[in-house]
């Protein structure tokens, strides 16, 4: 008597788990195009500028003119999960947005970054935070310096434009990056701002003793999702986008 081929075994219950898990991660990475108008409508120019400027990281495949471009360009490529979405909110300080829409408060989003990798990299933040703490003095001495490398046609275009629109010409020209600020560091000493001097300083010793500060979150997504161990893919993804240990 031939005997009956067997199904192969299959662990029923991995295959579920992963499911399941696949259905709430796309819940949680889709954002609804209300609540991406209800942020845009809610943020002012200078936040929206600095929004856009913290994700020129994360977006070299979404054409970004606007906020409600960037944010739907990141949400339609599931680049931008809940925890994603509340550090842009918290990275420009509207906590007050963060409470109304996302229900969440600063503490929480703070906790969660401690533990996660950042949507935006340490140095798009420190870069926002220098422009943050310079005045109009502060500014037009700055880009005075910047005549001896950008040329006086390109300073004076950027004469009244903000900070970060400098930095951006200046990353145009190979002339600023994540580990290339020793122009930026000696401008700042020049106008006597030791202060900021001292905040790059320090961005530059924690780059050298963790080695990661120029990674963003975009580089470690989600690691390929497998059948032959869907629990190991259940517990990587809860502890990375949940905070729930496994």
């Amino acid at each position: 008597m031939k005997s009956v081929a067997s199904w192969p075994s299959v662990n029923w219950t991995g295959v579920l788990l992963l499911h399941f898990l696949a259905r709430t991660l796309n819940v949680t990475y889709m954002m609804s195009a209300e609540v991406i108008h209800q942020i845009e409508e809610a943020l002012d120019e200078d936040e929206k500028e600095m929004l856009l400027f913290l994700c020129r990281d994360v977006t070299a495949d979404v054409a970004a003119r606007n906020v409600r471009d960037l944010l739907d360009g990141l949400n339609e490529r599931g680049k931008l999960p809940t925890m994603g979405l509340a550090e842009l909110l918290y990275r420009v300080r509207r906590f007050d947005l963060l409470k109304r829409i996302l229900k969440m408060d600063k503490t929480t989003v703070e906790a969660y970054l401690l533990r996660h990798p950042h949507l935006v990299s340490d140095y798009r933040v420190l870069m926002t935070e220098i422009g943050e703490d310079l005045d109009k003095s502060d500014m037009s001495s700055l880009i005075f310096l910047m005549r001896d490398y950008m040329g006086r046609g390109k300073t004076a275009k950027n004469k009244d434009k903000s900070f970060l629109d400098l930095v951006m010409e200046l990353e145009k020209l190979n002339l600023v990056a994540p580990d290339q600020l020793d122009l930026l560091e000696r401008c700042l000493k020049n106008i006597h701002r030791i202060d900021l001097k001292t905040k790059i300083q320090k961005y530059k010793q924690s780059a050298q003793g963790t080695g990661t500060n120029y990674i963003n979150a975009l580089q470690a997504s989600l690691p390929n999702l497998s059948l032959k161990d869907p629990s190991y893919n259940l517990r990587v993804s809860l502890e990375q986008y949940y905070g729930i240990p496994a």
